[in-house]
């Protein structure tokens, strides 16, 4: 019903583009259509569910990955179900730089069969305006047609709105208040402009800092996917595997098939934008960076950098990137007594090589029974990184630690409004509704805390020389840090959150030393 709605009084604009080198562009305008190219796939006006269409898909492009196929199906499905008459057409002009066309959506998607390759998917279009100027249009508007997509909804900057204006009036007038380019927007404006073989680096971190974030919640996650996946865009490696210390490329994907795009080497170790974030811990967020040795190495090589680097194995690594095992402090015993010049060969053991997207808790045993295990690349053939029981051990740490430090400080609190606090003030703490369910401290959430020591009556109560704002604002902090650990990711927390962490705590310890 609110879809409805909006279609009534809120036209929508889409994007669409007239081919890679705008070889469907005159046609379109002369005859009042877009089109779009898939030359492969036939009438798809039957397809009455996304899966359908997917399928479609699929059967035309069996050789598209996977990824690329979802990224098909969304686009293909906004031409066919999602896009209204009177809903805005935008076509910017390869034929004509720098111009752009405007018109708006006067008729269902129809299938030309008699029309040569590339021409049959098309929508009847009135062009309202064939000449406009990019330079008409805000900076931040013009960023929001960056996408490479063949079709996409321009949905930011209250794009529709302003392109009914430009093409009646011949004018961009901005944002309702003042003009905003978000940096995720200007980050992924920049990698859609840059040219394939120069394409944009950066570091997890810095990546993930664009969207205002330090940590790859599952929220964090389904936002930077849509906005990739809106601009024509993923990374490789995908963001959301590995330390956040390590580099990945933004690079274009989904353009049109039979333009010049491979199926499926383009997409190999890529983020697949199109699927929803796993809840569940891989083995691809955790491995270190794998240390070999080359098979044709000696065993004496082997001993030097296994003492060098403090290490108590090695991956043995042939010439094609095959893994041959591993050689360990343990093999290398055995071999000397097993020979008395023992080779390399002679000290490599079979180990096991589990695939990176493997779950966490199902290895867990293997791991601290074998002590290790190397995890196999994306591309399900090289070997690119171990995971040892150190690890597990750190990264147990890493997680524990911060629900053990705020455990404290929520039951130092607990404590000391127990002990001073009746039961009606701890009431005055939650909303009216819940009130009934308060009977002692025990019953208040951690961001009650902050209501209930925010009235300077209350502080006084407590008896405690330490500035009362200050603590209210360490105390918000550590209540948003606990709410951020409720939700998934493999990233430990910044510096500066365990400082406030550790400096509530630490006031806590302060004002009452008792254990």
């Amino acid at each position: 019903m609110a879809e409805e709605i909006r279609r009534v009084s809120e036209p929508a604009a889409w994007m669409v583009r007239g081919g890679r080198d705008g070889e469907r562009e005159k046609k379109s305008l002369d005859e009042g259509l877009v089109i779009v190219g898939w030359d492969s796939l036939g009438d798809i006006s039957f397809c009455r569910t996304r899966e359908e269409l997917r399928k479609a898909i699929h059967d035309a492009y069996p050789d598209a990955a996977k990824n690329v196929v979802a990224n098909w199906t969304g686009q293909l499905w906004r031409l066919v179900k999602q896009i209204s008459n009177d809903d805005l057409a935008v076509m910017p002009l390869k034929t004509h730089p720098g111009k752009i066309a405007i018109g708006r959506f006067v008729g269902p998607y129809e299938y030309r069969e008699e029309e040569p390759a590339g021409f049959r998917h098309v929508r009847k279009v009135q062009w309202i305006r064939t000449d406009v100027s990019v330079d008409a249009l805000r900076p931040d508007l013009r960023a929001s047609m960056g996408s490479l997509l063949t079709i996409c909804r321009l949905s930011r900057n209250d794009a529709a709105r302003r392109l009914s204006h430009l093409a009646g009036q011949g004018t961009d007038p901005g944002l309702d208040g003042d003009e905003e380019i978000t940096t995720s927007d200007e980050l992924l404006e920049d990698a859609v402009s840059r040219d394939p073989a120069e394409p944009r680096r950066l570091t997890i971190r810095s990546f993930l800092e664009h969207w205002g974030a330090q940590r790859r919640t599952s929220s964090v996650i389904a936002t930077i996917k849509s906005d990739l996946a809106d601009r024509g865009l993923t990374t490789r490696p995908p963001f959301t595997e590995g330390s956040v210390e390590n580099e990945i490329t933004l690079i274009p994907q989904g353009a049109e098939p039979d333009s010049h795009t491979a199926l499926v080497d383009d997409v190999e170790d890529t983020e697949d934008v199109s699927e929803t974030q796993h809840m569940t811990l891989r083995l691809g967020n955790l491995p270190s960076p794998l240390v070999s040795v080359p098979s044709t190495a000696t065993l004496t090589q082997a001993k030097t950098l296994m003492l060098k680097l403090k290490f108590s194995q090695l991956a043995v690594i042939g010439e094609d990137e095959t893994c041959y095992g591993a050689v360990s402090w343990e093999s290398i015993g055995k071999a000397h007594v097993a020979s008395d010049q023992p080779t390399l060969e002679d000290a490599t053991i079979p180990a096991l090589v589990v695939d990176h997207d493997a779950l966490l808790l199902d290895q867990i045993n293997v791991i601290y029974e074998r002590g290790y295990v190397f995890v196999r690349h994306a591309d399900r053939h090289r070997v690119t990184g171990i995971i040892t029981a150190s690890d597990l051990t750190r990264q147990f740490g890493n997680i524990a630690r911060p629900f053990v430090l705020i455990e404290e400080a929520e039951n130092r609190l607990r404590r000391a409004a127990d002990e001073v606090f009746h039961v009606e003030q701890l009431r005055e703490a939650v909303p009216p509704h819940q009130r009934n369910r308060v009977h002692r401290a025990n019953d208040l959430t951690f961001g009650n805390y902050v209501y209930l020591l925010r009235e300077p009556e209350r502080w006084e109560m407590l008896g405690w020389n330490i500035d009362h704002q200050m603590f209210l604002n360490l105390l918000e902090e550590v209540r948003n840090v606990r709410n951020e650990l409720m939700h998934f990711t493999p990233d430990p927390l910044s510096a500066e959150k365990y400082a406030a962490v550790h400096g509530l705590l630490e006031l806590l310890r302060t004002v009452d030393p008792r254990p």
